[in-house]
């Protein structure tokens, strides 16, 4: 099955999962948010060029453990001489979060990755699968897979850890370490980090001001004229602002 026709299977299901499970409400819980960013970066490199984008997300969690939900971004890579460029990402997703014990928790997802056109002129949807082990609510560990990442014929591994920890009632510093195992993608394997604190001013507003960096050696952008190779973000300071409900 061609990969634009099965995001499509996978966007109409959640979208007729949700009607369905919209019906229990009292066994479920509804979430969303719409965020505010002064760039989109995603593991070391940014979907935005560096710009400021508009992100939204609904999310879905039964009491059983399923969950589901379905974001959407604005995306604007280095590939601005095709028209057929894509502007906006739709991300699908579907997990199930199972308690292993009072501290520990596991959790095993996928996510879609569509897009309204090409990517440096070629089609780029894609799956990728996650499986994350959580202690408490103060550390994360997040191992995934995505096979043939946009459609290049390579498969990328990622590998990361998160730490959070209130500083005071609305104040949470976090920061995070990841792995991205790209080189079939990217032509490197790298290192990327971050560390910011939240400020939850209300239980529907929150503000974060945050560092990130990368361990990416530097590429002259221009010499990628088809190929993947987004612009990579290091050194520098990411502001967003989420209203959610």
């Amino acid at each position: 099955m061609p990969f634009r026709d099965l995001f499509r299977l996978i966007f109409s299901g959640l979208v007729r999962l949700s009607f369905i499970l919209w019906l229990p409400a009292s066994q479920a819980d509804w979430h969303g948010d719409i965020k505010f960013l002064s760039d989109y970066v995603y593991r070391g490199y940014s979907k935005s060029r560096g710009k400021p984008v508009v992100q939204g997300n609904i999310d879905y969690q039964d009491n059983s453990g399923w969950f589901a939900g379905l974001g959407v971004s604005q995306v604007r890579f280095d590939d601005q001489q095709f028209s057929d460029r894509a502007e906006i990402e739709i991300k699908p997703y579907l997990g199930w979060s199972l308690p292993l014990s009072a501290d520990w928790r596991a959790e095993l997802s996928v996510s879609g990755y569509i897009y309204d056109n090409k990517i440096f002129n070629h089609a780029a949807d894609y799956a990728e699968f996650y499986a994350s082990l959580h202690y408490q609510d103060w550390l994360s560990a997040t191992a995934s897979i995505a096979p043939d990442a946009y459609q290049r014929r390579a498969d990328a591994a990622n590998y990361e850890i998160t730490y959070r920890r209130d500083i005071l009632d609305t104040v949470q510093f976090s920061a995070g370490l990841g792995y991205n195992q790209a080189g079939a993608l990217l032509g490197h394997d790298y290192f990327y980090w971050n560390a910011g604190v939240s400020w939850f001013a209300t239980s529907y507003l929150s503000v974060d001001f945050r560092y990130i960096d990368v361990d990416l050696p530097h590429q002259h952008l221009e010499d990628h004229y088809d190929d993947f190779y987004p612009r990579q973000q290091e050194n520098k300071y990411l502001f967003s602002v989420t209203l959610g409900f």
